[in-house]
């Protein structure tokens, strides 16, 4: 394994790994977590990095947070994972900044906050790191965090698009099918379609048959969104990233778009349903604390409201689906919901 330059995504976000600038014995401990990491033991990985990350490695520090923020080897714990990916983040570590700009996305272990997200995800961009470059451009397509600017956007879509990632190819071709940020050119979006496709993204490959059969009647493109940065191509892959099924609806096999969360549980009580909160975090700190929610509305069929306790927004339903096996085998049922 190349670990001058080990790179892999895991769950919110990038697994990135820079050459140390430290001693040779230094970097020969970290290469160990890494080894060790990779092979799944996840209690030898910590016992590598928790020193150096202490004396104030950039890389075992990212690495500790990527412990904290899966849950492998330890309690799944968001603040610890936030404070990690800060410290490595301050020391310019392109992917501590990116994963913590998706927490503050997310709201998960800090408070919500899409104006520092950005903040984050430009940092990382601005040393390359394709990912940040995609969700910057949709955080300026959309206005979400900034001003919104479409051509500024296309700009970021492009830089990463240049990397071979293919939601930065998909992202221009849409804004060329569209006219978003760009002048309308169908040769254009079909040419960055065709290079997304290749590396097997499914709305891409939707796109094309679109344009090459254009007298069928058909929706608007599908605009991008950040689900489609942070979830893998439906086959195939890129360099630098770990191949990983999308996340869909257990029930039907479908795979969905979109948040998702955890419902716990449902109560006729807006109040009990909030306050519910804070007991299974208690009961399940492990798996619970840190994590964002939220306390859903619906209507019963007598046309009286019931709320529902959910956790969440997950970055991805594997994730999402791996909490709440662990919640079922702590006696808390629960099911996996979408907006």
């Amino acid at each position: 394994m190349d670990v001058a330059r080990w790179i892999g995504i895991v769950c919110a976000g990038v697994f990135a790994g820079f050459a140390l600038a430290t001693s040779t014995a230094a970097y020969a401990d970290y290469n160990d977590g890494v080894e060790a990491y990779a092979a799944g033991d996840y209690s030898a990985a910590i016992a590598e990095w928790q020193g150096l990350a202490e004396a104030g490695d950039p890389d075992s520090q990212f690495g500790l947070g990527l412990i904290f923020e899966s849950g492998r080897g330890v309690g799944r714990d968001y603040r610890a994972a936030a404070q990690w990916y800060r410290a490595a983040a301050d020391q310019g570590h392109p992917g501590a900044q990116f994963n913590l700009g998706h927490l503050y996305r997310l709201g998960a272990g800090v408070d919500p906050d899409m104006s520092e997200a950005v903040r984050w995800w430009r940092d990382a961009a601005d040393q390359g790191l394709a990912q940040a470059q995609v969700l910057l451009g949709l955080a300026y397509q959309r206005g979400d965090g900034v001003e919104a600017d479409p051509a500024l956007a296309v700009d970021w879509f492009m830089r990463a698009a240049e990397k071979n990632n293919p939601m930065g190819q998909y992202a221009l071709g849409y804004a060329y099918e569209s006219g978003a940020g760009v002048a309308t050119d169908l040769n254009l979006a079909r040419s960055y379609y065709e290079l997304a496709a290749a590396a097997g993204f499914e709305q891409a490959i939707i796109r094309l048959t679109a344009l090459t059969f254009p007298p069928t009647p058909e929706e608007p493109p599908t605009p991008p969104t950040e689900q489609d940065v942070l979830e893998r191509p439906t086959s195939g892959g890129t360099e630098g990233q770990e191949t990983e099924t999308t996340g869909g609806d257990e029930s039907t096999g479908t795979v969905q778009e979109g948040p998702v969360f955890i419902q716990i549980a449902a109560y006729v009580d807006r109040g009990r349903a909030q306050n519910e909160w804070l007991n299974m975090v208690a009961r399940h700190p492990d798996l619970l604390d840190g994590l964002p929610h939220r306390v859903s509305v619906a209507q019963r069929d007598d046309g009286e409201p019931v709320f529902r306790l959910q956790a969440g927004p997950l970055p991805a339903a594997s994730e999402a689906q791996a909490i709440c096996s662990l919640l079922k085998t702590q006696q808390t049922d629960c099911f996996l919901v979408r907006d």
